[in-house]
C-alpha cells in the first residue's frame, strides 16, 4: 500500500527526467496518483467493513460463498479466488465459523476434505452490509457518466494487462554489470 500523501509535483518528476533519463514524467505522476486512489480506497473500505464488526478479507469470503448460497466451496477454491494462501484462509475460516457466519460440512467421498457453506446467520448478515457497500460503491461512481465509466473500465484493463511488467527482473546497467564482475 502507498503511504506516500505527499505526492510530487509534477515539475519535479521533470527534474527526475534530467536525472534518470528513462522516467516518463506523465507516466509517473498517472501511476502515483492510481496508486494513492487505490491506497485511499481500500482504507475506507476496512473502516467501512471494521464499523461491522468485519474486515475486507473476511467479507470477501462471505461475498464468494454468497454468490451461490446453496452451493459449497472447499477452503483451497476459497484462496485461489480470493487470491490469499491456504494459511491465510484457514484463518479466515476458523475466524468466520467461530463467529457462526459459515459451517463447514464433510465431503462424502473423503473425510479429510471438507466443503464451506453460509449459515442462516451469515446469509443474514451478507444482506445487511452488502446494500450500504453498494449504495456507497455508487455514490463513489456517481461523479463518472455511464460512458466515462466504460471508458475508465477500458483504461483500467489496458493497464491491467501491463502489470506483469512491474516484476519482471531489472536489466543491468554497465555500472551494475562492472560490480557484478569485480565480486566474481
Amino acid at each position: 500500500m502507498l503511504l506516500l500523501r505527499d505526492l510530487p509535483k509534477y515539475e519535479t518528476l521533470l527534474e527526475y527526467a534530467s536525472r534518470y533519463p528513462e522516467i516518463n514524467p506523465g507516466a509517473v505522476e498517472a501511476y502515483l496518483h492510481m496508486l494513492r486512489l487505490s491506497s485511499d480506497i481500500i482504507n475506507e473500505v476496512e473502516r467501512f467493513f471494521a464499523s461491522y464488526g468485519c474486515s475486507q478479507g473476511r467479507f470477501t469470503i462471505l461475498a464468494l460463498l454468497n454468490r451461490d448460497p446453496n452451493t459449497p466451496l472447499n477452503p483451497a477454491d476459497l484462496a485461489r479466488r480470493s487470491g490469499v494462501t491456504r494459511a491465510t484462509i484457514t484463518g479466515l475460516l476458523q475466524g468466520l465459523e467461530h463467529d457462526g457466519l459459515i459451517e463447514r460440512e464433510s465431503s462424502d467421498d473423503d473425510k479429510r476434505m471438507f466443503f464451506v457453506m453460509l449459515t442462516k446467520k451469515g446469509r443474514k448478515y451478507v444482506d445487511e452490509v452488502l446494500p450500504e457497500l453498494f449504495r456507497r460503491i455508487k455514490e463513489l461512481m456517481s461523479g463518472l457518466a455511464e460512458s466515462e465509466r466504460k471508458q475508465f473500465l477500458t483504461l483500467l484493463d489496458k493497464v491491467g494487462t501491463r502489470i506483469p511488467v512491474l516484476a519482471m527482473p531489472t536489466r543491468p546497467t554497465a555500472k551494475s554489470y562492472s560490480r557484478a564482475r569485480a565480486r566474481l
